[in-house]
């Protein structure tokens, strides 16, 4: 089920009413029935995936709790995670290890030789609710966090409806306790859920959707377009997946908020960062957390050695890259930025470079992370088209238009779109300066309804007669 449609802003405030009439024993079962339909609405069959992620890796942990040796611990430990990385690989990258093979081999995919590609469908959301459980399954061995009080218990955890498909990635001490807590109905709570999660509309149906009908015809036919057009195609599609995903996460976050669930931040306004580094820890903090605490500190972290960290956070920013997508194009995105981050963290540990940058005017600092961020995506932005068969070739043909200044058309971007990107950059940094600025809306019910009605009628009405776009996430 879609957040930006008619069937989720009918059936969320459903689900709000009747979790809190219910009686309290009767919550948690409701929510993890409905958890369940929101995701079989998309493809019936994903549902088995997502059940056997969550038995198997119950399972598994629940046998890892009741063995006696270490061996035993780290074998069962070791079933959890291959369970899910095994589902991962198979719908996410097996056709394109196929690829890869037949590339090497040197056969065409018509080549009566080559391997044939399976073919399978991305089930929805599995890049996050797989990674969910492999976290919960490391953070019980680590000893962490207790196990789930029963498969119910964690089946809810992994599916819960507001973060289920495109996140946040949930940790087990954060959420898993709330799900044994019964909820009462708070005012507070609904102002706050209702202000994210409108915030989400904004940026998803005003912002990221609108962006989308200047951005993709210039991938489409990069030739046709200006070296500056398609410099600007990259740049607002920056701002597009930052309001498509952020508002995704902002939706589930204020979602989760008015049912009394407290679900972490995961954007914390990234294009205002003063470094490549503090940019990442700003973008997609569930998962960039996520791979700091799994991947970086698994292989070592910093502990062994100023080039072995090095290497690990080389490694750990490239895996970020192959996480996106199953396509060269993702794993040069990767390339790039782990080997700026790399260049980057060398820099800054020489104290008269540091120094130096941070004589740099605040207002001023953005400007080199957001560069970076810009020119590497176009490596993740592009697809083949008609004309150009490969995505690679497609970001090499948009790198020799811009850097040559070609000419030719300019982007169809519109006064509507710049007034929606003004707003939202004139909240992010009035927020960035001051958190609360904005909470005097609190304070006053009746213009925080008012806005509410308004933006809901409003987004009802184009959810009614327009098809709203997908959100990007939901690729990976």
């Amino acid at each position: 089920m879609l957040f930006n449609s008619v069937h989720y802003l009918l059936f969320a405030p459903i689900v709000i009413i009747t979790y809190f009439l219910i009686p309290k024993r009767m919550q948690g079962i409701l929510l993890f029935i409905v958890s369940l339909y929101f995701y079989a609405i998309f493809k019936l069959p994903f549902l088995i995936l997502l059940v056997f992620s969550f038995v198997s890796t119950k399972l598994a942990v629940d046998q890892m709790v009741r063995a006696t040796t270490k061996l035993y611990k780290t074998l069962w430990l070791s079933v959890a995670i291959w369970a899910n990385l095994g589902l991962l690989f198979i719908f996410k990258y097996l056709d394109f290890s196929i690829q890869t093979i037949n590339l090497l081999l040197g056969r065409e995919i018509c080549d009566p030789q080559a391997i044939p590609l399976v073919g399978l469908v991305l089930p929805m959301g599995i890049s996050f609710f797989t990674l969910q459980a492999i976290s919960y399954a490391i953070d019980v061995h680590r000893g962490i966090v207790q196990p789930a009080k029963s498969i119910f218990h964690f089946g809810l955890f992994l599916s819960f409806f507001p973060q289920l498909v495109a996140g946040p990635i949930l940790r087990a001490s954060d959420v898993l306790h709330q799900f044994l807590e019964p909820k009462e109905f708070e005012w507070e709570n609904l102002h706050k859920g209702i202000r994210q999660f409108l915030w989400g509309v904004f940026k998803k149906t005003f912002v990221a959707d609108p962006l989308t009908l200047a951005v993709d015809p210039a991938f489409a036919d990069p030739h046709s377009y200006s070296g500056i057009a398609l410099l600007s195609a990259g740049t607002l599609f920056c701002i597009q997946i930052y309001c498509d995903f952020s508002g995704y996460s902002d939706i589930a976050i204020g979602t989760g908020r008015i049912l009394g669930f407290h679900i972490p931040k995961n954007f914390d306004r990234p294009f205002l960062s003063g470094t490549l580094t503090e940019l990442w820890r700003r973008w997609h903090i569930s998962f960039s957390s996520w791979l700091r605490d799994y991947v970086y500190i698994s292989l070592g972290g910093n502990r062994k050695g100023e080039l072995i960290a090095f290497i690990n956070l080389f490694v750990t920013t490239f895996v970020s890259g192959i996480w996106h997508g199953a396509d060269w194009t993702y794993v040069l995105w990767g390339a790039t930025h782990a080997s700026m981050m790399v260049v980057e963290k060398f820099v800054f540990k020489f104290q008269k470079a540091r120094n130096a940058w941070d004589s740099v005017p605040k207002i001023l600092q953005p400007i080199y992370p957001c560069a970076i961020f810009v020119l590497s995506i176009f490596f993740f932005r592009a697809r083949p088209t008609e004309t150009i068969p490969y995505g690679i070739q497609v970001s090499f043909v948009i790198f020799e238009r811009m850097f040559t200044f070609a000419k030719g058309l300019s982007l169809d971007f519109t006064f509507e779109m710049g007034l929606a990107v003004f707003l939202l950059f004139f909240v992010d940094i009035v927020q960035n300066k001051k958190e609360d600025a904005f909470d005097f809306f609190m304070k006053r019910p009746f213009i925080l309804y008012s806005i509410s009605a308004i933006m809901l009628v409003t987004a009802f009405l184009i959810y009614s007669v327009a098809v709203s776009s997908p959100f990007v996430y939901f690729q990976f």
